[in-house]
């Protein structure tokens, strides 16, 4: 990475070498862009050789590979990414995309235009898509508001910029440090939350992002710890108004509500 491009795309990874190379070999930029994989020690099965990754790539696409010795779960994946490229200070924007998930091809280009043309905002999204990790079904997809004002109203009711389809400043970085360690399954709302009040945020109002839905995932296991996570993040950051009461009467409930019934309801949102 001599000459770095302005975005590097940041992807945590354990134990998914399938899902790694479906995601590396959607990312696409017509300039260049790099990638930073952090194997979140990975077993020998899935422990991802950094020549084998490349033949997946696109052209004008660089990748690097950390690799940790021990799990260290998500956060700790995401926040040595974060360290390296802080280090490395070499780049404008980071991005992020999970395992398996997948975008479409101007996904980056479009999001770093976005963010040229405002400066005063630090991070964008854009709508997502989810599809059943074993079968690529579609199952529900998600169109967050667009606009900074609403996006903060609604912070404290749910996380308004899906994880997976984030782009943000490196100097917002610098600012407020990484990801939180005390929100156990849910450090990416308490991240954006902290980025939402010292900034602007916006979501690109397109589906550039299609996220995988794997029912034994982190928020399929973790519900509880999540909700409970999530009802403490509102509390810390929420504005004291409506939509603080609304979120938390929102969380309390998703506290006790199984999750199949939450993911019924959740396909019948557009």
């Amino acid at each position: 990475m001599a000459t770095a491009p302005k975005t590097i795309v940041l992807i945590p990874h354990y134990n998914n070498l399938a899902g790694l190379k479906k995601s590396l070999s959607c990312v696409f930029h017509p300039v260049g862009i790099d990638i930073l994989v952090v194997d979140d020690g990975s077993n020998a099965k899935h422990k991802p050789s950094l020549s084998a990754l490349k033949a997946e790539l696109n052209s004008r696409v660089n990748l690097k590979v950390i690799y940790l010795t021990q799990n260290k779960g998500i956060t700790g994946a995401l926040n040595c990414g974060l360290n390296t490229i802080l280090e490395e200070d070499s780049h404008e924007f980071i991005a992020r995309i999970d395992c398996g998930d997948t975008c479409v091809k101007n996904r980056f280009l479009l999001q770093e235009k976005y963010m040229d043309e405002h400066p005063d905002t630090s991070l964008v999204g854009s709508w997502v898509k989810w599809v059943n990790n074993s079968s690529g079904k579609a199952l529900f997809s998600y169109k967050p508001p667009s606009e900074n004002n609403r996006i903060k109203k609604k912070m404290s009711i749910r996380c308004n910029v899906i994880h997976p389809s984030s782009l943000f400043r490196l100097s917002i970085v610098k600012k407020i440090g990484v990801y939180p360690v005390d929100f156990a399954a849910a450090e990416d709302y308490a991240y954006f939350f902290k980025m939402a009040k010292y900034s602007k945020v916006a979501n690109i109002p397109k589906f550039l992002t299609q996220t995988e839905h794997n029912k034994d995932g982190i928020s399929r296991k973790n519900k509880k710890i999540q909700s409970k996570s999530k009802l403490e993040i509102v509390m810390k950051f929420g504005r004291k108004d409506f939509y603080l009461l609304y979120g938390i009467l929102v969380n309390l409930i998703l506290m006790v509500t199984p999750s199949k019934l939450v993911f019924k309801i959740k396909s019948h949102i557009r």
